[in-house]
């Protein structure tokens, strides 16, 4: 699948919107088994996905309390509370959701959600006002994975199954979207996400090589050679006060760089790559990723003497890369 006629179609809680009834309920349960015990066996996920096909929670508590008068306080608050057990957006998904926006591709989005709390998650997320159309499962009364609702969803908004790149959290609902044909994503996190989303051609990557350095031992000469041979142009010689270390950078037509750097305990040789991800805080996600993935962290995120933003890392060949913002 090309980025060429698709249609980017996104499942709201657990995607967009972090919404889980703990959120609430650990406010109102002094003990976390407690909790767990009355998600578990009373206010089910099963139970609200009633709801998400259009019970109304009127219905739906009063049945409950029934069974379990002892619990009606908490029953109701699921209904009357529902608002904080939407702890806010996932912040890296709607940066790629802003992104698409941006790209003027269409977004969509479907949902199992009831038409009576829906209300409330319109009011808080201005984001949602971004979709070209937004599909909930109460409008036709079913709930995902019904293969049903996706077809329905294509016939309201005449869109073809090969044409959607559905992204959904849970597993079961992507290999529904699948049966009927589409190009379904199990969302994970945002960083997985962008990566699926950038080899289907639907964003362009953020990285890319932000300049390449190389030990010297004649600043001058070298830097002479480049800009007579390369028509590089140089920037003023940055000189440490913290240690014996000088470098210069170049620039390239395209805006490529190198930097050329001196210091009487280094021999000539290529130093290092910079990799640019775009901002500070994406330097913080991916090197926190690399770490718990069992990439060497050199050094950490930090603001360099000259200003930069980076951390350093090896590669599987032991190849110094520095991650700039």
């Amino acid at each position: 699948m090309t980025a060429h006629g698709c249609v980017v179609v996104f499942d709201l809680g657990g995607v967009l919107i972090d919404w889980n009834p703990r959120h609430l309920y650990r406010k109102l349960f002094q003990h976390e088994a407690e909790m767990e015990d009355f998600l578990a066996n009373i206010c089910t996920a099963q139970w609200n996905l009633q709801q998400d096909a259009g019970r109304s929670f009127t219905e739906a508590c009063a049945a409950l309390k029934l069974e379990h008068p002892d619990k009606a306080d908490m029953i109701d608050a699921w209904f009357e509370r529902f608002d904080e057990m939407m702890a806010g957006p996932i912040a890296g998904t709607v940066d790629i959701l802003a992104e698409l926006r941006e790209k003027e591709g269409p977004v969509y989005a479907l949902s199992n959600w009831s038409a009576e709390t829906f209300p409330l998650a319109q009011r808080r997320f201005e984001f949602l006002q971004w979709f070209r159309g937004i599909f909930l499962s109460a409008e036709v009364r079913l709930v995902k994975p019904d293969p049903r609702i996706f077809k329905y969803f294509c016939e309201k908004f005449e869109l073809r199954p090969e044409q959607i790149v559905y992204i959904d959290d849970l597993q079961h609902n992507v290999e529904a979207a699948r049966t009927i044909g589409m190009h379904a994503i199990r969302f994970r996190d945002p960083a997985s996400l962008r990566q699926e989303l950038v080899q289907l051609r639907l964003l362009a990557s953020r990285a890319h090589i932000e300049h390449v350095a190389a030990w010297v031992l004649d600043l001058d000469r070298a830097s002479s050679f480049y800009e007579h041979w390369f028509h590089a142009a140089s920037t003023p010689e940055y000189s440490s006060k913290m240690r014996e270390f000088r470098s210069r950078f170049l620039s390239l037509d395209g805006g490529s760089r190198l930097e050329l750097m001196v210091s009487p305990q280094e021999t000539p040789r290529h130093a290092h790559i910079a990799i640019s991800v775009g901002s500070r805080p994406a330097v913080d996600r991916l090197v926190k990723e690399m770490e718990q993935a069992g990439v060497q962290i050199v050094s950490g995120p930090r603001v360099t003497g000259d200003g930069y933003y980076e951390a350093v890392i090896a590669d599987s060949e032991g190849n110094l890369v520095e991650i700039t913002a």
